[in-house]
């Protein structure tokens, strides 16, 4: 299907409420020997991963940490509602009124490499879609209490879509790097985590690195967060292929 038609075919979910393809999400988890490593994460040598997401199926709650919450800084709300699966993918959705969507894996490592496979669609620049490390147990509406996160996508009032940024937050202080690229195509985004730093990559390459690293157990999550004042109003759209998790030693 063509990203145009499959867009169509989530717009039609939010209409009508009911496509055949996509149900409300509940995707399916792999571990273990069922994991395989991609194309870029070979390149690198980084191993096969030890945790999977396909999105096949259903969210597992032994999995995920599903945000059922008042939205980024209190605006809006995350729910559970605006998730959908379909086509072996996850959407997350924002409406124009900041009804949103987040998620958390429940599994937890403090140094390793976290990769997954985006696309975005042009929308309203008021939403930040983002993959982040977070301490133990997910973002949903709390501060970190180490100080520690690495956003290793986040997209700021940016309605086309075509600057991704990297952020990485420690007790050192924020900093960052950003690309131009077009997200509306598939991409890639990664992020090694190590005792010696901290290191950022864009469908295999690198394009962060710093010194500075998080300490504390992190999980990774998937925000479609709202900004509302910040950017244009409207609705929008995060689609997720799979995530990946790998250990540090390759």
């Amino acid at each position: 299907m063509s990203r145009s038609n499959l867009r169509l075919a989530v717009l039609s979910l939010v209409a009508a409420l009911a496509v055949s393809t996509l149900t409300v999400a509940q995707g399916q988890v792999l571990s273990g020997a069922d994991c395989s490593p991609s194309e870029n994460a070979e390149a690198l040598g980084w191993g096969a991963p030890t945790w999977c997401a396909e999105f096949d199926d259903y969210l597992d709650e032994d999995e995920w940490v599903v945000y059922d919450s008042p939205g980024h800084a209190g605006n809006g709300r995350r729910s559970p509602d605006q998730l959908f699966l379909g086509d072996g993918a996850l959407y997350l959705y924002g409406r124009a009124d900041g009804t949103t969507a987040g998620l958390a894996a429940r599994h937890v490592q403090t140094y390793g490499r976290w990769e997954t496979r985006i696309r975005l669609y042009p929308g309203a620049g008021s939403y930040h879609p983002v993959a982040l490390l977070w301490p133990q147990e997910g973002g949903g509406n709390v501060r970190s209490s180490t100080g520690e996160e690495i956003d290793f996508l986040e997209v700021i009032n940016d309605p086309q879509r075509q600057r991704p940024n990297f952020f990485l937050h420690t007790p050192q202080g924020q900093e960052q790097a950003h690309a131009q690229v077009d997200m509306t195509d598939w991409h890639t985004y990664a992020v090694e985590n190590t005792s010696e730093g901290v290191v950022g990559y864009l469908d295999g390459q690198e394009w962060f690195r710093s010194p500075n690293a998080a300490r504390s157990p992190m999980s990774v999550c998937l925000q479609l967060d709202w900004f509302p004042g910040q950017g244009d109003q409207g609705e929008a759209w995060m689609e997720v292929d799979w995530l990946r998790v790998y250990p540090l030693e390759s």
